[in-house]
């Protein structure tokens, strides 16, 4: 935390004008600072001093500009026909909070004649609130230190920045944070919508119903199962490792980091689970996730709802232009019913879906401790059972484990992971296969986000959240991953997606 000094600036204006569209001051400034004890602390202390006083310079220079600007203002008012209508009436004090402190100026009034009523030109031009303007740079401050710290440690932080204890109670900070995700929300659908709008025949393909899941679901994503059409339809083609693909390991270049597959996007969507607090009437908040590659490209989304995800994810893909087959679709995911329901929900010809290995391997290690009799007992059911799941050979795998039903301690958890192979056999290809080509078998990307947007920050002992506070920070994340969160500050709008640009960089 910094120390507040008492190094106040004096600041001498000589002239203060405008020229043009500048504003244009002249004058000097007089530092009396205190010489520290001549000792390895010295450059510290300086340094603290320099840049407190420099802090109040900023908030004396603010206030000298933002007044001259009203000064600007009020002239331009009173001029030609409007000086008949009404003058001048004083001025009054109004507060900016800035990343540099507390300022406070002094805005001109007018006075109408005939009514006698008044009011601040500034005010009107400026569209500011009626007591106190919290800066553009200081909202984005604050919300961009909320998303690593909580929302005290992010108040003293800014605080501690302008050298203005107390700059910000926490129900402004809330406020702010809520805002701006709430912008962003609306500026990715509109975004996304756009995108739709320039590709009408897109809708049909990729924006299937998708119904959010039920209280029960939020508690175990891949509970329930589905049945996939069946992924070796004559003349669809699929990429490596699936039964039926006619793709070989020596046509896929072997690099590090996983390689997306030639010609297809992956899609990695996933849900994350919060504690909602008590004023939501709910036990757990999920917001949805999803990261989509392409060569060396990668696109981060986050929503409060499948629906908003799946046409963020579908406005993406036909600028992608997947529906009209100029690139394939794979999924991979951890089977969530939801993202399953979307999946079988796209009407597309070259679609393909991959089970997350490392969900797999979690999935099937949960079932066998509760069904074998002990750790060594567990082994040796899962060893051969997995070893055959990655080369995958799920018939051979789901033969084992029914060999294996007598030995168990509670047979039933153990015809769940059958159930659980056999409804997602579609799905469950030969990852030793991609591995060794160096492709993608696990949704390690978008996990990796979900730990650096939500889990990292809303996940610890005793935190509950609102829907709004968890899509908030997730949506400053996804904005600041893709590289838009600038942009976005600066024009209101999420940039546009362009196809040009994505052919060239792939």
């Amino acid at each position: 935390m910094r120390t507040f000094t008492k190094s106040q600036p004096t600041v001498r204006l000589h002239e203060v004008k405008t020229q043009g569209r500048r504003i244009h001051l002249r004058g000097e400034v007089e530092l009396d600072l205190p010489l520290p004890a001549q000792d390895e602390r010295l450059p510290a202390a300086l340094e603290r001093a320099v840049d407190d006083a420099g802090q109040s310079l900023k908030r004396l220079l603010f206030r000298q500009t933002i007044e001259q600007a009203d000064l600007q203002l009020l002239l331009r008012r009173l001029r030609g026909k409007a000086a008949v209508k009404f003058r001048r009436r004083g001025s009054a004090c109004y507060t900016f909070k800035t990343v540099f402190g507390t300022v406070h100026v002094r805005r001109s009034r007018l006075e109408e004649k005939v009514t006698g009523s008044t009011h601040q030109p500034a005010a009107l031009a400026w569209q500011t609130p009626q007591q106190v303007c919290i800066t553009q740079g200081l909202r984005h401050a604050v919300a961009d230190a909320t998303l690593s710290q909580s929302a005290q440690s992010a108040l003293d932080s800014v605080a501690a920045t302008a050298g203005e204890p107390d700059l910000l109670c926490k129900a402004e900070l809330l406020k702010i944070v809520h805002q701006e995700g709430r912008q962003l929300r609306q500026a990715a659908l509109r975004r996304a919508e756009a995108a739709l709008a320039e590709h009408p025949q897109a809708k049909g393909l990729l924006l299937p119903a998708v119904a959010p899941p039920r209280p029960e679901e939020l508690a175990a994503k891949a509970d329930g199962a589905a049945v996939a059409a069946d992924p070796e339809e004559e003349g669809v083609s699929l990429p490596l490792g699936f039964p039926g693909s006619k793709v070989t390991a020596e046509a896929v270049a072997r690099e590090e980091p996983r390689q997306v597959d030639s010609g297809w996007v992956v899609v990695q969507p996933d849900g994350v689970i919060t504690h909602a607090q008590a004023q939501t009437k709910q036990k757990r908040l999920q917001t949805y996730t999803a990261v989509v590659l392409l060569a060396g490209l990668s696109w981060h989304f986050a929503a409060r709802s499948p629906q908003e995800l799946i046409k963020e994810v579908a406005a993406l893909l036909a600028v992608l232009e997947v529906h009209e087959g100029k690139r394939k679709l794979l999924f991979l995911a951890d089977g969530a019913r939801w993202i399953r329901d979307w999946f079988e929900g796209l009407q597309l010809r070259d679609k393909a879906m991959l089970l997350c290995w490392y969900h797999l391997v979690k999935h099937t290690e949960q079932l066998l401790s509760l069904a074998c009799r002990g750790r060594q007992h567990r082994r040796e059911v899962e060893e051969p059972a997995l070893r055959h799941l990655w080369h995958g050979r799920v018939d051979e795998a789901v033969a084992l484990l029914r060999e294996s039903r007598g030995q168990m301690k509670k047979p039933e958890a153990l015809d769940e992971l059958v159930g659980y192979l056999q409804a997602r056999k579609p799905y469950l290809v030969d990852y030793a296969a991609r591995k060794e080509a160096g492709l993608w078998i696990a949704s390690n990307r978008v996990e990796k986000f979900n730990d650096l947007a939500i889990s990292a920050r809303c996940k610890h002992q005793g935190m509950a959240w609102t829907q709004a506070g968890v899509e908030a920070l997730a949506r400053l994340q996804a904005a600041k991953r893709n590289g838009e969160l600038a942009s976005f500050r600066r024009q209101g709008e999420l940039p546009r997606w362009h196809e040009p640009q994505l052919q060239q960089a792939a």
